[in-house]
């Protein structure tokens, strides 16, 4: 696939809501259209976009032809497929397959298409986002609870995640399950919790997690992402607001879901 210059911006970008990322050229919308269909809803064309890839991008004619689609209520795939086929960055065979797949993805029960979304988002490293999507399953979907609480250990909610695990664990009876919320407890520092289940832990399996922990803990203390977390501390007390209100965010985007 050839990639051809398509007109992008120096300052303005445009916000797209259901993947927390702002794009600044068409190669941009497109690319995100592509390969992130499942992350797409209705709301997703507006006047907004319209204008911006009128006024923004230069795309005058593909602007007119999807504020006409929209007007007409064309459906969805109809008119992301039209913005393919006219961003000059995929050709008519990828954008033929992207249709495909784009209505196999529509046809897909609801948990199961919420389900994708949250994986998409977790790639993304949209943890937030994607915390909001395993919610809405969590109740039927072990894979999804499990995720969730991934997506707060990755979020430095440490005892968040364990007690996901721990529900998860009382779901599943898995052992791997319990390691998981041993670990997240570990490194949260409240290990204490760990003897809720003790009956169910052997000392050479605790053995074995206090071995394995060690290695975690040595090698997320050498990561970028945990020195990133460690310097908001340093940083006075605007970034641990901003900490503070992304858990805050997240408990308000939970509670929609878990009744």
């Amino acid at each position: 696939m050839a990639i051809i210059y398509c007109g992008k911006t120096k300052n303005n970008s445009y916000y797209i809501k259901e993947a927390d990322l702002h794009i600044k050229s068409m190669q941009e919308l497109a690319y995100f259209i592509f390969n992130y269909a499942i992350l797409i809803s209705n709301s997703f064309i507006t006047k907004n976009l319209i204008v911006y890839m009128d006024k923004t991008l230069g795309f005058t004619k593909l602007a007119s032809d999807i504020n006409e689609m929209y007007n007409k209520k064309e459906n969805l795939a109809s008119i992301l497929t039209h913005i393919l086929l006219n961003s000059n960055y995929y050709n008519e065979d990828e954008v033929y397959k992207f249709r495909l797949e784009l209505l196999e993805l529509l046809s897909l029960p609801a948990n199961e298409y919420i389900h994708k979304a949250g994986d998409k988002l977790f790639n993304l490293k949209k943890y937030e986002k994607a915390i909001t999507q395993y919610s809405k399953i969590m109740k039927e979907d072990d894979i999804a609870l499990r995720n969730l609480a991934f997506c707060y250990a990755k979020l430095q909610f440490y005892d968040i995640a364990a007690d996901y695990l721990g529900k998860l664990y009382h779901r599943t009876g898995n052992i791997e399950d319990l390691r998981e919320a041993y670990y997240s407890l570990k490194l949260g520092g409240n290990v204490n919790k760990i003897y809720e289940y003790e009956s169910n832990i052997s000392d050479e399996l605790l053995a074995d997690w206090e071995y394995e922990i060690v290695s975690r803990i040595i090698k997320v203390r050498r990561s970028d992402e945990l020195r990133n977390i460690e310097e908001i501390f340093l940083m006075g007390q605007d970034r641990v607001k901003e900490n503070i209100s992304t858990r805050i965010k997240i408990w308000k985007e939970k509670y929609r879901y878990i009744g």
